[in-house]
């Protein structure tokens, strides 16, 4: 599986810890940030959603401070479905109900009152690849209508 990842400063650290982690087993294809001087997280979720589009990749994986404003950018490509995670149980969701191709993390905020860190995400994207996409026409018929909306939108 091919796999595409971006941060943005804040999560430059977190996720050098992640690629390194995640390149034992997947193909991954690191899109930056390179450094902790401050950048601009739109560049680097727009060069991820891209090759999730263009099926250059298989699945994307984006961070910054709070996931949210990573997540906000990837939703705007056609065909990319992006969601933030912050535990298991969302990981599994994100794949299960969601078929979400993209993840999104947080790097600067607690969770439970414990930091967020590369182990998490490493743990969270696992769940979140190995979950199968439901077969329950309820999911099926949800995301149905994204694509109608989506296919409305970007026209």
């Amino acid at each position: 599986m091919k796999i595409a990842i971006a941060s943005d400063h804040a999560g430059f650290y977190i996720k050098n810890q992640l690629v390194e982690m995640l390149s034992k087993e997947y193909n991954i294809i690191d899109f930056g940030s390179f450094s902790e001087t401050s950048c601009d997280y739109p560049d680097y979720a727009e060069k991820v959603a891209k090759a999730v589009k263009n099926n250059e990749v298989d699945k994307g994986i984006l961070i910054c401070a709070t996931g949210e404003g990573m997540c906000i950018v990837a939703n705007k490509f056609k065909g990319v479905r992006a969601g933030v995670c912050y535990c298991e149980d969302v990981a599994r969701f994100l794949s299960e109900h969601n078929f979400v191709n993209v993840i999104c993390f947080p790097s600067r905020i607690k969770i439970c009152g414990s930091p967020i860190n590369a182990e998490m995400l490493y743990k969270w994207t696992r769940i979140w690849l190995e979950t199968k996409n439901s077969s329950e026409q309820r999911h099926i018929n949800r995301i149905e209508k994204i694509k109608l909306i989506e296919k409305e939108n970007f026209k």
